[in-house]
């Protein structure tokens, strides 16, 4: 079984149905994860959520979704007045306009992220969170850390299990070995060997008109693919 790891997709729906096809996803065998972030900024949230929505249905456990920081406004019983005001400022009124464009209200997709989206994933040689990691043990790290941290890649300190990020943008996908340096950018298109240790982030700014990013990973090699944004 393949897995196929889907990088922050703000609601950049033709993007991310195109970087389907270019990875040739079959949803009948495949594993996909996505990363989080999967509305704000864009303008198609309401067609993300539909997908996504669809897809968990088909696919059941091989569908996993990973909180992020956007999901984490989203989901908060009540958010702070700096908080309502940041989510404001990175992208809530995109949603918004989006599901009004369908006559629904954003309020709707709630109970269905509620249900679905978890803290990360892991298994035998990888594993998922959005933002950040500090401790080996997954379930040991606080929410910031797992939603809002940008200090694990950005300092390059992390050295334990390979773990798959997004949160952080950068132009191309990045790996960072935990030596304090600013890591190595990632090829495209170019199966490699999986990493035992460190991170790969691949939040690759899409709704920011750069590209939306996807890894696959097969036994224990690993491809990256991409599609541009839609400008």
């Amino acid at each position: 079984m393949r897995t196929i790891i889907v990088g922050d997709i703000h609601g950049s729906f033709c993007e991310w149905e195109h970087l389907l096809e270019t990875v040739h996803f079959d949803s009948t065998v495949d594993r996909l994860i996505l990363l989080g972030d999967l509305m704000d900024r864009g303008k198609d949230s309401y067609k993300v959520y539909c997908k996504a929505a669809h897809l968990q249905a088909e696919m059941q456990e091989r569908f996993v979704l990973i909180k992020g920081s956007h999901e984490k406004f989203l989901l908060e019983d009540q958010l702070s007045v700096p908080e309502q005001f940041l989510w404001l400022l990175i992208g809530k009124p995109a949603t918004v306009r989006s599901f009004r464009r369908y006559g629904r209200s954003m309020n709707e997709c709630v109970p269905w992220f509620k249900e679905h989206c978890v803290p990360y994933f892991e298994t035998d040689t990888f594993q998922c969170v959005h933002a950040g990691i500090k401790h080996d043990v997954l379930a040991e790290n606080d929410d910031y850390t797992l939603f809002m941290d940008h200090k694990c890649v950005r300092k390059n300190q992390y050295k334990g299990k390979l773990t798959i990020t997004g949160h952080v943008r950068f132009k191309e996908p990045m790996w960072f070995d935990g030596s304090g340096t600013s890591g190595q950018s990632l090829s495209y298109n170019h199966r490699m060997p999986l990493p035992q240790t460190g991170c790969i982030c691949i939040d690759t700014g899409c709704a920011e008109g750069n590209k939306l990013t996807a890894m696959v990973i097969e036994q224990d090699e690993y491809y990256l693919a991409f599609v541009p944004a839609d400008k």
